[in-house]
This record gives C-alpha cells, sequence and structure tokens, in this order.
C-alpha cells in the first residue's frame, strides 16, 4: 500500500471514529434529555409523611406548600423536590409528589399522590411545557362536550352533573390509551367522570378527552373525545 492511501485510509478511520463518538453522544443524549426522570420519584414511608404533616399542618395554603417542599428535602432527592415545587406552581396550584412514572414515547405519564386528600393522579411528563396536570379540570374544553348530544340527554334528569375525578380513573397500575398522530405525534385519551354534586354519589357517565403532542413533544392542546353512561 502507498504511503497516499495509508494516509487516505488513516483519516478515514480517525473520521468514522469521530463520527461513531458524535452519534453515540446524540444518542446519549436524547436518553437523557428528559426533564424529568426516575431520580424524581419518591416512595414516600408513611412516617416520613406523618413527619412532614407535623411540621407543616396550620400553615396557609401557599404557606403549606413550601414547607412541604423544604421537609420534603430532609427524606427525598433534589429531583424529587423539584417536581413537588414545579407541581405546586400549577394553577391551580396542588401539593404532591411523584410516587412513579411509565415512559410512553414522545411524552411520559406521572403518578402523583396528593397526601392532603390521600388522592393520585396522572400528570404527563418531557413534552413542551414539561408538566400537565390532566386533573386540572380547567384545561378540558367542556362547552365541546356540553354539546353531545348524549351529554344533553343525560342533562335533562341530572341537571347538576358536573366533571370528576375518581380514584379508580387514576390508579397507580392503570394507564390512559395512547393513539398515534398522522403528523408523527400522539394521543393520550384521559378519562373522567360525570357526576352529580353530591358525596357518595355514583357516576351519571364517562367522559374521554384526547391531549395531543405534535412529534417534536409539543403540547397542542385537548379535544373532547366521547360520552358514554355509565354501567349500572
Amino acid at each position: 500500500m502507498s504511503i497516499l492511501k495509508r494516509r487516505i485510509a488513516a483519516t478515514l478511520a480517525v473520521v468514522g471514529v469521530a463520527s461513531l463518538v458524535t452519534f453515540l453522544q446524540v444518542e446519549a443524549s436524547h436518553e437523557t434529555d428528559d426533564q424529568i426522570g426516575t431520580e424524581a420519584v419518591w416512595n414516600a414511608a408513611n412516617e416520613d409523611l406523618t413527619d412532614i404533616s407535623k411540621v407543616c399542618n396550620g400553615a396557609q395554603s401557599s404557606d403549606y406548600a413550601k414547607c412541604f417542599a423544604e421537609e420534603m428535602g430532609d427524606y427525598a432527592s433534589s429531583d424529587a423536590v423539584a417536581f413537588t415545587q414545579l407541581l405546586a406552581a400549577q394553577k391551580p396550584s396542588r401539593v404532591g409528589y411523584l410516587d412513579g412514572m411509565r415512559e410512553a414515547g414522545l411524552v411520559d405519564l406521572g403518578y402523583v399522590v396528593y397526601p392532603g386528600d390521600k388522592k393520585q393522579g396522572w400528570v404527563l411528563m418531557n413534552g413542551v411545557p414539561a408538566l400537565i396536570n390532566v386533573d386540572n379540570l380547567s384545561l378540558l374544553p367542556q362547552s365541546a362536550m356540553m354539546k353531545d348530544p348524549q351529554f344533553m340527554e343525560l342533562s335533562k334528569s341530572h341537571p347538576q352533573m358536573q366533571l370528576a375525578v375518581t380514584d379508580d380513573q387514576r390508579r397507580a397500575d392503570a394507564v390512559p390509551q395512547i393513539e398515534p398522530r398522522k403528523d408523527g405525534g400522539e394521543r393520550f385519551v384521559v378519562p373522567y367522570s360525570l357526576k352529580e354534586n353530591c358525596n357518595g354519589c355514583n357516576a351519571v357517565a364517562h367522559a374521554s378527552f384526547g391531549f395531543d403532542f405534535d412529534a417534536a413533544g409539543q403540547f397542542q392542546g385537548v379535544k373532547f373525545i366521547k360520552l358514554a353512561p355509565a354501567q349500572p
């Protein structure tokens, strides 16, 4: 092999290695660029929550959120505390922590525990914006639901029914239906209930809303999907 050919071969080898390194770096960045990862999960012990409650109970709502996050830092990771602070910064503000997560493609599903009322909830994470609380009913286009013929018929016999989130719809072992979109994005079909405004009342019907994201993970809004009568 001539000296020229050896130099060309050596150059190509260097370029090849450099390209491989660049490729691996890009792939690694894709795998680690989530704003909220497993480090943000906090499997809180009952004793920890009891200790925090003793310190923070009696504080005003905004002070309670701050107190909870500060005390939580003694038991949980800084990422877990950051998630709680991010959730509390939402409107309406709720104090909770990330109890688990499930990777779902472009956007991930987070399981939240709200210790104040001992409720569970779902959030959509790592899209744009980084956190969307699907249990924030003000995000839902309820006017579109109210135009549905089934809703109008049900409202005749249940004029006080309203959207609600029930415990069985937000179980930690459940997932919303995830559908691909034509633009390469995805839709999370999230269930809700329609109930009369009374304690212990059963659901009158179930409503589904779709949370849409484009191929880049950018949130595109919420759409009313369908209404289905509750099973007796």
